[in-house]
């Protein structure tokens, strides 16, 4: 049996490559994967050098290929590691970044 895959729907994926700008404006790294929630059509987060960004407060520079985030590159480089979609991930998130969810 053939199994799904979701990638071919993700209007996301040409994020992938994008670098990474933290707060500063330093390079955080690149980004990996782009996790779209499509039953709500929106970008969740972002994953870059193994740590997950929320996608709601970041800028993309689609021209220069590069995201910029409002964190600064401790605060990315210690997030929680990406775990399944949840209400319960999410809020860990935010947690993590200082956000309520």
């Amino acid at each position: 049996m053939d199994r799904w895959d979701p990638e071919p729907d993700n209007p996301y994926t040409a994020l992938r490559g994008y670098r990474l700008l933290d707060a500063s404006g330093e390079e955080a790294g690149r980004v990996e994967e782009a996790v779209y929630d499509a039953p709500t059509d929106v970008l969740k987060y972002i994953v870059a050098g193994g740590h997950t960004i929320p996608a709601d407060r970041m800028e993309v520079d689609a021209e220069q290929e590069r995201i910029r985030v409002p964190y600064d590159r401790e605060t990315i480089e210690s997030a929680p590691d990406f775990e399944n979609l949840s209400g319960a991930f999410d809020a860990k998130l935010r947690e993590h970044y200082g956000e309520r969810g």
